[in-house]
C-alpha cells in the first residue's frame, strides 16, 4: 500500500460537519483516502494528474475513482492539497508508484503505431491489456522488448509468460530476436513460459506460483497470453465458476504487479463472456483486430484520455521489420 512518508493521511470518515471551514474535499471513492481540499472546485483531472493516477492510501487507478463533496473540514486539515502530494513526490520522498515512466527510463514500445495509441506514455503502475485475433504478435514482441536495454526501452529483464491458449510463436519471436542481433536461443532463455490447460490452472499459476517466478528469475514484466481463451466454447465450467476464477486471475496479476513492481501486460485474444471481468478494471485497454492485410489498432481506455478510440493501422511486417537497420520505425498511419 503506497503511502508518503511526511504527510500523514486522512479520510473522508474521520470529517464531520461541525465546525471549521467549509472547502471542497476530493476523496478516493475505494478507500476514502483525502486527495485534495481546496476553497474553489478544481478539474478533478488535475487531483488525478498531479498524484499520476494512483491513490496514495490504497494503490487503485484514480481515473474515474475520485468524488468531490462540500464538507466542514477539520483545522488539522488545512495542509492536505494535491500540491502538497505533488511536492513530494518532486522530493523522492514517494515510494516508486508515483514515479513516472519517463523518469525511470521505464519500458516503451518502440514502434510508432503503438506509442502514439498511448500517447507514448505507460506509466509502470498501469495495467495494460489487448483485446483482438491479432494482440497474441503484440504479447511475442513484448516478450522479446522486455530484455532491451533500458537504453533502448526495454527492462534489461526477464520476462515471465504464462499462455493461456497455447499461442506462443517461437517463429515470430526468432523473427524478432535475428532482426535486433541477438541469438534466439540465448532470447528464449530470459523467457519464463508457463502454459496452462484448463483455467483452474491459469488461476493457481498466477495466484499461487507467479509471486515466486518473479522472485527467482527476477523479472521485471509479466505477460498473461490469451489471459481467459480457456473459458471460450465448451469449457465446461458453469458461469458463476468462470466469473470467480477471471476475478481470481485479475486479482492476483494486481497484487504481484503492486507488491513486485513489475510491468504487466494481458492479451484476450479468444472472445469470452467473462472479457469484462479484465478490461473494465484495464487501466489501457487497446483493440488489435485484422483489417485486410493489416492491423487495425483502437485505443478504447487510457487514463488521461478523455475520447479514446483514436485509431493506428499498420501491418504484422512493420511490426517485426521496424527496427532493422536502414528501416525507420512506423505503420501505415490511422
Amino acid at each position: 500500500m503506497p503511502t508518503t512518508k511526511g504527510q500523514r493521511l486522512h479520510y473522508l470518515y474521520e470529517t464531520s460537519d461541525e465546525g471549521g471551514k467549509e472547502r471542497f474535499v476530493y476523496s478516493c471513492s475505494e478507500c476514502s483516502c483525502i486527495l485534495n481540499v481546496c476553497a474553489a472546485l478544481e478539474p478533478v483531472g488535475d487531483t488525478v494528474e498531479s498524484l499520476g493516477n494512483r491513490c496514495p492510501g490504497c494503490g487503485s487507478a484514480l481515473e474515474a475513482r475520485v468524488s468531490c463533496r462540500s464538507a466542514h473540514i477539520p483545522e488539522r486539515w488545512s495542509e492536505i492539497s494535491r500540491s502538497a502530494y505533488s511536492a513530494e513526490k518532486a522530493r523522492g520522498e514517494t515510494k516508486v508508484e508515483f514515479q513516472t515512466a519517463a523518469s525511470l527510463r521505464g519500458f516503451s514500445f518502440n514502434f510508432a503505431p503503438l506509442d502514439a495509441l498511448v500517447a507514448h506514455y505507460i506509466d509502470p503502475n498501469w495495467s495494460v491489456a489487448f483485446t483482438g485475433r491479432c494482440a497474441n504478435a503484440v504479447a511475442e514482441f513484448l516478450c522479446f522488448r522486455a530484455q532491451l536495454p533500458k537504453e533502448a526501452g526495454g527492462s534489461d529483464s526477464s520476462v515471465v509468460l504464462i499462455d493461456g491458449g497455447n499461442r506462443s510463436d517461437l517463429y515470430l519471436f526468432s523473427s524478432y530476436a535475428k532482426l535486433y542481433g541477438c541469438a534466439p536461443k540465448k532470447a528464449l532463455r530470459r523467457v519464463v513460459t508457463s502454459r496452462a490447460f484448463t483455467m483452474y490452472q491459469m488461476a493457481d499459476l498466477v495466484v499461487n506460483q507467479l509471486a515466486r517466478v518473479v522472485d527467482e528469475y527476477g523479472a521485471k514484466v509479466v505477460v498473461l497470453s490469451d489471459a481467459l481463451g480457456l473459458l471460450g466454447g465448451e469449457s465446461g465450467v458453469r458461469e458463476d465458476e468462470a466469473r470467480r476464477l477471471a476475478g481470481a486471475v485479475w486479482r492476483g496479476l494486481e497484487e504481484v504487479k503492486r507488491e513486485k513492481k513489475v510491468l504487466a501486460f494481458t492479451t484476450l485474444v479468444t472472445k469470452t463472456p467473462y472479457d469484462r471481468v479484465m478490461t473494465d478494471h484495464a487501466d489501457v485497454l487497446v483493440s488489435l483486430e485484422e483489417s485486410g492485410a493489416s492491423i487495425e489498432g483502437t485505443l478504447l481506455k487510457h487514463p488521461f484520455s478523455k475520447s479514446p478510440s483514436s485509431q493506428q493501422r499498420f501491418r504484422l511486417r512493420d511490426l517485426i521489420f521496424h527496427n532493422r537497420p536502414g528501416r525507420k520505425a512506423g505503420g501505415d498511419g490511422g
